[in-house]
């Protein structure tokens, strides 16, 4: 009988071990790695991120972070999405980023870091690029973006509306470090 119970321990304990070691390799393979502060307090330099299993271009939704690209050769990028098609979105003095959803009738604020740093604040022309107008509306396949940092990040404001399409991966959670 004791031989018995520790063979079945045993192989408890191997599958266990065989669990951890492909959990560990998946999220080394899967995680994507922070790479400079615009994403502080958030996400910081070095953390990794594991995308959301599942969830493509079509599931993304206003607040989430998404990895991506503003075009289709430039780097990837870690994001918040603010504002999505048919939603309005403008920055006004303070400043203070503001979002009319598609539908509704009254201005949402978007939560943001304090130090917009010597990064352009006007928002948003024909393109989602900065620049003096009041507010754009957010094209058809599009995402506006911005970083939670916005005086450390180059985001809409800089390189204008992101498609959704080339939206890479929803994040999910930090998997690195495991704790802060």
């Amino acid at each position: 009988m004791r031989v018995r119970v520790w063979r079945v321990v045993g192989v408890a304990a191997g599958v266990l071990a065989a669990l951890v070691v492909v959990a560990v390799v998946a999220v080394a393979v899967l995680a994507v790695p922070v790479s400079g502060g615009s994403m502080a307090p958030t996400y910081l330099d070095g953390d990794r991120l594991l995308p959301a299993p599942f969830l493509g271009p079509d599931d993304v939704e206003r607040g989430d972070v998404v990895e991506t690209r503003f075009t289709a050769n430039g780097p990837l990028v870690i994001k918040r999405v603010i504002a999505t098609e048919g939603d309005r979105v403008r920055i006004d003095p303070g400043p203070v980023v503001r979002v009319l959803p598609a539908g509704e009738t009254e201005w949402r604020v978007v939560p943001t870091a304090a130090d917009w740093g010597a990064k352009p604040v006007a928002c948003c022309g024909p393109d989602g690029m900065a620049t003096t107008a009041a507010e754009a509306l957010v094209p058809n396949g599009k995402l506006f973006l911005l970083g939670d940092n916005p005086g450390g990040s180059d985001d809409s404001r800089t390189w204008g509306w992101a498609d959704r399409d080339l939206v890479r991966a929803v994040v999910w959670t930090r998997v690195w470090p495991l704790a802060r």
